[in-house]
């Protein structure tokens, strides 16, 4: 196990290394506009499915880092981190979909957590995989959950930022006095 998790070792670093940027980012980013995201449930749960898509890719990446880690510790791992994940993701989804004064759509709402959902089975999948003994499947399967992961991070992190942003802009007839750099 050790070997062959050993050549996947320099991907998930960078992996691990680009989740934990990209989370960075997604709290500067939303400090930002921080009165939309706490006043609008949709808003604010769809920032609760990136943080925690990202954070999924960053566990992932440890794991599979583990040095001492056999099959069954990496599957066991897997399973738990997609099932506090799935759990993780009930609230926000519940909530964005029913939040009154919505600022995202129902339907992007929706794809964004199902695509999550679709990764984190995915992950259970992998971790099935795995501790079959079917190691390299688990693996090429894993690379394939945790691309779609960053994949659907990033175009939420752009959704939130950019309906954030709207949300801030100034309505025909508004004035707004900005602090004069010095």
């Amino acid at each position: 196990m050790t070997a062959e998790l050993g050549s996947w070792h320099d991907l998930y670093m960078t992996v691990g290394a680009a989740a934990a940027t990209l989370v960075g980012l997604l709290f500067v980013g939303l400090s930002l506009h921080i009165g939309v995201v706490v006043t609008h449930p949709d808003v604010r749960s769809l920032a609760r499915a990136t943080l925690t898509d990202f954070f999924v890719v960053l566990l992932v990446g440890i794991a599979v880092l583990q040095p001492t880690a056999d099959r069954f510790q990496l599957s066991d791992w897997l399973i738990a981190v997609a099932a506090v994940s799935l759990i993780l993701l009930a609230r926000p989804l519940l909530e964005g979909l029913s939040g009154a004064g919505r600022t995202l759509g129902v339907g992007t709402v929706a794809a964004r957590f199902g695509v999550s959902i679709v990764g984190l089975a995915g992950l259970i999948a992998c971790a099935a995989l795995i501790a079959a003994d079917r190691v390299t499947d688990g693996l090429d399967l894993l690379l394939l959950v945790v691309v779609l992961l960053l994949v659907v991070s990033v175009r939420n992190t752009w959704d939130l930022l950019v309906t954030v942003a709207a949300r801030e802009v100034l309505r025909p007839g508004e004035a707004r006095t900005l602090p004069i750099e010095s």
